[in-house]
C-alpha cells in the first residue's frame, strides 16, 4: 500500500469489504489511515471507490432491512437443546442423551413496526405533522363581520391622531357619493 494518506488503487476492494462487514464510514477512513474530509473527498474524485461503497454497503443494508422487517412482522423459530450423557472419562467425548425440540414464536415488535411505518410511510406516520393554518390576510379580512373589523380597526388606531380617514377609490370606480363642499353648508 501507498504511504498513509494518499489514495491507492487498493482503496476501492479494501472499502468495499469493510463496508461489507458493517463499518462506518468514520470506521472505514481509520482502516485506511485517511481522514474522513479524505473519505468524503475520495468519493467525488474517484467513482470506483464510490461504487466500492456502494456495492460494500448494500447486502448489510438488506439484511438489517430484513431483519427490521422480520422483528415487525414477528416469527416462529424451533429451539434446539441438547442433552448430554454425565458419565463420561477424562478425554472422552461425551454422548447425547436426548434432543429437545421446541417451537417458539416472537411476536411482532412494537418499535420495529413504528421505525419501519415512519420512514416507508412518512407522510401517513410520522409523529410530526405539517398543520398549514395560515391563510392570506386578505381571506381573513373577508371572513371578519363589520363589528370584527370595526374592533381590528380601534386596536390598530389606539392612541394614534387621524383627522380623517380617506379612502381612495382605484380609476374603474366612481364614488356614489360627492363629497361636501364647506362652502355649501
Amino acid at each position: 500500500m501507498g504511504s498513509k494518506g494518499k489514495y491507492t488503487n487498493d482503496f476501492p476492494l479494501l472499502a468495499q469489504g469493510y463496508a461489507r462487514d458493517g463499518l462506518s464510514d468514520e470506521e472505514i477512513a481509520v482502516k485506511l489511515g485517511i481522514s474522513i474530509a479524505s473519505f468524503y473527498n475520495y468519493q467525488k474524485t474517484h467513482l470506483e471507490f464510490l461504487e466500492a461503497l456502494k456495492d460494500g454497503k448494500a447486502p448489510v443494508d438488506i439484511q438489517v432491512e430484513n431483519m427490521l422487517l422480520k422483528r415487525a412482522l414477528g416469527f416462529k423459530y424451533t429451539e434446539e437443546t441438547i442433552e448430554y450423557n454425565g458419565n463420561t472419562k477424562a478425554g472422552e467425548t461425551p454422548s447425547i442423551k436426548s434432543v429437545k425440540r421446541v417451537k417458539k414464536e416472537v411476536p411482532p415488535d412494537v418499535l420495529a413496526i413504528k421505525f419501519w411505518l415512519q420512514n416507508r410511510k412518512p407522510k401517513e406516520w410520522r409523529e410530526i405533522k405539517d398543520v398549514n393554518i395560515a391563510g392570506t390576510l386578505e381571506s381573513k379580512i373577508r371572513a371578519m363581520t363589520a363589528d370584527e373589523l370595526d374592533a381590528e380597526y380601534a386596536k390598530l388606531t389606539k392612541g394614534m391622531e387621524i383627522d380623517a380617514l380617506t379612502l381612495e377609490p382605484d380609476n374603474s370606480t366612481k364614488l356614489l357619493e360627492p363629497a361636501l363642499d364647506t362652502n355649501d353648508l
